[in-house]
């Protein structure tokens, strides 16, 4: 039998501990990251530019391409863009929520594909976005509307007459079984007052409920396996969160990320992975963190 000193072996399961409770890995060099999504095989990330003005046509804004061990490929994988935020995938393209227009890039080959102009509703905050179906849901912060787009052919608009207050809608998810739409805002009057709640879609109406007591300054919304996971800022420090709620009973836990965050923006969940991609906004980085 081979023979081995003691502190050789004290090593070894030093290393293996710390292997083990190595949750997360950083990725540094982006531009105010604001969302993540994948096609399945790349990662890409929204930046709203060199200058965190999420407001400004100011041409700065970006999208990057990462691999799925979170190598930066491309840094400006699409550049020109404005403030680039929300984030989704459907049928091979690429659809970006920038100011008042959702734009579309073919994953073919980069070009751009779609572009609808948005600024006759008033908004220039378009944020979160999902797929439903083979149409996208779209949140417009400033103006507390949602938007139904069908992307075929022959795109069209339609704004969701809304039942209730959304307090500056924020982060989508959809779940296909049930038809529920989950949905947190960030809040109104630059006060931590975003809500979380579910609602459906009937005609062109939007059914809404609340479905937490707690309020903050939500950003990013997942439904997965009978919870809902959304990110809360808390402030506009070092100080944001990932919050997990189980649906059916309300019970609420902090994910334990191993830091808090400076800005956890619409984040993304790889469910094959198990990984959550977090944007740290005001960090200028992505967190990859083990769920």
């Amino acid at each position: 039998m081979r023979k081995y000193s003691i502190s050789a072996i004290c090593l070894f399961m030093v290393l293996q501990l710390v292997a083990c409770s190595s949750k997360t890995t950083i990725v540094d060099g982006f531009s105010a990251p604001e969302s993540v999504i994948s096609d399945g095989t790349y990662f890409y990330v929204s930046n709203v530019g060199e200058k965190l003005k999420p407001m400004d046509k100011d041409g700065d804004g970006y999208i990057s391409r990462l691999s799925a061990e979170g190598d930066v490929l491309e840094r400006k994988y699409i550049s020109g863009l404005n403030a680039p935020k929300g984030t989704t995938v459907l049928n091979g393209i690429l659809y970006v929520n920038d100011i008042d227009h959702l734009q579309g890039y073919s994953l073919a080959d980069g070009k751009q594909v779609v572009d609808l102009d948005f600024s006759a509703e008033g908004t220039s905050f378009l944020n979160g976005i999902a797929v439903i179906d083979d149409k996208l849901l779209i949140s417009a912060m400033d103006t507390g509307d949602l938007f139904v787009v069908d992307v075929s052919s022959s795109p069209t608009v339609t704004k969701l007459e809304c039942t209730t207050d959304l307090f500056g809608p924020n982060g989508l998810s959809y779940d296909a079984k049930t038809g529920a739409i989950y949905l947190c805002s960030f809040g109104k009057d630059h006060k931590p007052n975003g809500i979380v709640g579910k609602g459906r879609i009937d005609g062109n109406k939007f059914y809404f409920k609340k479905i937490s007591s707690r309020n903050g300054l939500y950003d990013g919304m997942v439904y997965h396996d009978g919870n809902v996971i959304f990110s809360d800022w808390v402030d506009f420090k070092k100080e944001g969160v990932l919050i997990r709620q189980d649906v059916e009973t309300g019970e609420l836990s902090t994910l334990d990320l191993g830091e808090k965050i400076g800005g956890p923006a619409d984040f993304y969940l790889d469910k094959e992975g198990k990984r959550l991609w977090i944007p740290m906004m005001l960090e200028n980085k992505v967190m990859i963190a083990r769920y």
